[in-house]
């Protein structure tokens, strides 16, 4: 595999779930200088579809993940920590393996049947 296959770039997609499938991580680079993420779809659903996933280091998005167990919190300027942490958990196929069963289990806490529970609980 030419090292260029290795990394694909998209715009917004209408259909994610292929994308996820396919992919062995997700990276959501948002920059917290110039917005913050305040939900963070993108990595709840890469952490549905079992994968580990690299936030920013700020808002909910980061509330999401902790570090070394789901995926990690790197401050997207420090792009040789962001590699760094991608090689990381891409040679070690037991620990990727762990943080992908742990970023799917995370994910169930926002399963329909889950939150339904949560808000008949705050409304009894």
């Amino acid at each position: 595999m030419d090292k260029n296959d290795k990394l694909k770039i998209l715009s917004r997609q209408d259909d994610v779930v292929s994308l996820y499938n396919e992919a062995s991580l997700v990276l959501n680079l948002s920059d917290k200088h110039k917005f913050i993420e305040t939900f963070g779809l993108t990595a709840l659903e890469a952490m549905s579809a079992g994968l580990p996933v690299i936030v920013p280091t700020e808002g909910g998005i980061a509330e999401m993940v902790e570090d070394d167990e789901n995926g990690y919190k790197i401050d997207v300027q420090d792009l040789e920590e962001v590699e760094a942490h991608i090689k990381q958990l891409l040679s070690d196929r037991n620990r990727y393996q762990q943080m992908a069963t742990n970023a799917q289990e995370y994910s169930l806490s926002f399963s329909e049947e889950s939150m339904i529970s949560k808000i008949a609980e705050i409304l009894k």
